[in-house]
C-alpha cells in the first residue's frame, strides 16, 4: 500500500468537510421549513416572507460551501494556506438566529 506523499489523503478531508457542511445546510433549511410551517398557522404573510428568505439562503450557502470545497482542494494541492473562517462563522450566526427565532416562536406563540 502506497502512502500519500503530501500532508493529506488526496481529497478525503476536504470531501468529508464539504459533506458535513452540506448536511448542516440541509438541517438548517429543514429546520427553517418546520418553522415556516409553524408560522403559517399564525400568519400566511410571515410564512411566505420566511420561505422567500430561507430557500434562497439555503441554496446560496450550499453554493458557497461547494465553492469553498473547490478552492480548498486547489490550495491543498498547491500547498498554500486554506481560506479563513468567514463562511463557518456566518453559517453559525445564521443557525443561532434560526434557533432564536424558533425559541421566540415557542415562548410567545
Amino acid at each position: 500500500m502506497e502512502r500519500p506523499t503530501g500532508p493529506w489523503d488526496p481529497g478525503l478531508q476536504v470531501e468529508r468537510t464539504t459533506l458535513a457542511w452540506l448536511r448542516t445546510t440541509l438541517a438548517f433549511v429543514a429546520g427553517m421549513l418546520v418553522l415556516l410551517r409553524l408560522i403559517g398557522h399564525e400568519s400566511t404573510i410571515a410564512a411566505a416572507a420566511c420561505g422567500v428568505l430561507t430557500l434562497p439562503l439555503g441554496i446560496t450557502i450550499s453554493w458557497l460551501v461547494w465553492r469553498r470545497h473547490l478552492r480548498n482542494e486547489r490550495r491543498l494541492h498547491a500547498e498554500t494556506p486554506l481560506p479563513g473562517g468567514a463562511l463557518p462563522a456566518a453559517v453559525a450566526a445564521l443557525s443561532v438566529l434560526a434557533g432564536c427565532s424558533g425559541l421566540i416562536y415557542v415562548l410567545f406563540a
